[in-house]
Order: structure tokens, then C-alpha cells, then sequence
């Protein structure tokens, strides 16, 4: 999963000529932590593959980060609210991230991320979905375990 985090930040300054560098390092560090915490959780298999854990990490950070509308990466199926309730159950937070930048930064967000996936952005909202279900459930581990082994 690291490796795929790393091929796909590196993508992803590519095809942004380095304009996100700042905060993407950021999102780069906490997707690393996180997928950690995933593998912790449960390793990686057919189902949870590296690739697309690495893909929904890196939009839910990219959301994280306010690059992103957090709205521009639900699926049409899943409620406003519920889709912002599983992102806070999944980041352990309590606040949710507010996008500070103008429409058309995002849609060249949106964009970068779908060309450094290499996948139609339908794909990369289903990765986002499991990937932040998969960290809730991994949240609910630690939170019935008492975060013995580390917290978010």
C-alpha cells in the first residue's frame, strides 16, 4: 500500500507541476499512518487491494487536506449526511474539512487525482467509500481494544 501511496503522490505532482506540493506532503504523511494503521487492522488481500487503498486514501486526504470538496467524491447512492459521517467515524474526527479553494482549483484537483489514479473517477469514489469504511471499522478496533496498539 505504501508504495502504491507513493507512485500515486508522485503521479499526482506530476500532472500539478508541484502546484499542491505543501499540502500533499501533509496528506502524503497522514496517508502513511493510515495505511499502517489499515494493514494493522487487517492485512491487505484480494478485496482490500494496495491499489485501491492507496487511490481512496489519497482522495479522502486530498478532501482532508481542503483541496477537495468532500461532496465531489461521494457516490449519488449515499446521503450528504451519512457520506460526511462515515469521513469524521473514519478520520476520528470531529470537524469536518471545508474546501478553501476556487471551483476551478478543484476541478483541476479533481482532474489531477483521476489522472494520477489512472481510473474513472466513479472507481476512485468507490475506493474513498471502502477505504473509509475499512478505517472505521479499523477505528472501532481500537476503540473496543481501548487504542492499545496506537490511535489515529
Amino acid at each position: 500500500v505504501e508504495s502504491w501511496i507513493s507512485m500515486l503522490c508522485g503521479r499526482f505532482c506530476v500532472i500539478t507541476n508541484d502546484l499542491y506540493a505543501k499540502p500533499l506532503a501533509q496528506a502524503a504523511e497522514k496517508m502513511h499512518r493510515l495505511a499502517q494503521k489499515l494493514l494493522w487492522w487487517k492485512p491487505a488481500d484480494w478485496q482490500r487491494r494496495p491499489q485501491r487503498l492507496a487511490a481512496g486514501l489519497l482522495g479522502i486526504s486530498l478532501a482532508g487536506e481542503s483541496l477537495l470538496h468532500l461532496e465531489d467524491l461521494r457516490l449519488q447512492h449515499i446521503h450528504t449526511q451519512a457520506w460526511g459521517q462515515l469521513f469524521l467515524d473514519s478520520q476520528m474526527i470531529a470537524v469536518l474539512p471545508r474546501c478553501r479553494l476556487s471551483p476551478r482549483y478543484t476541478q483541476h484537483v479533481l482532474t489531477s487525482l483521476v489522472g494520477a489514479a489512472n481510473l474513472p473517477l466513479e472507481e476512485i469514489k468507490q475506493d474513498c467509500e471502502f477505504t473509509m469504511r475499512c478505517l472505521q471499522g479499523a477505528a472501532g478496533a481500537l476503540r473496543r481494544t481501548g487504542g492499545l496498539a496506537f490511535s489515529f
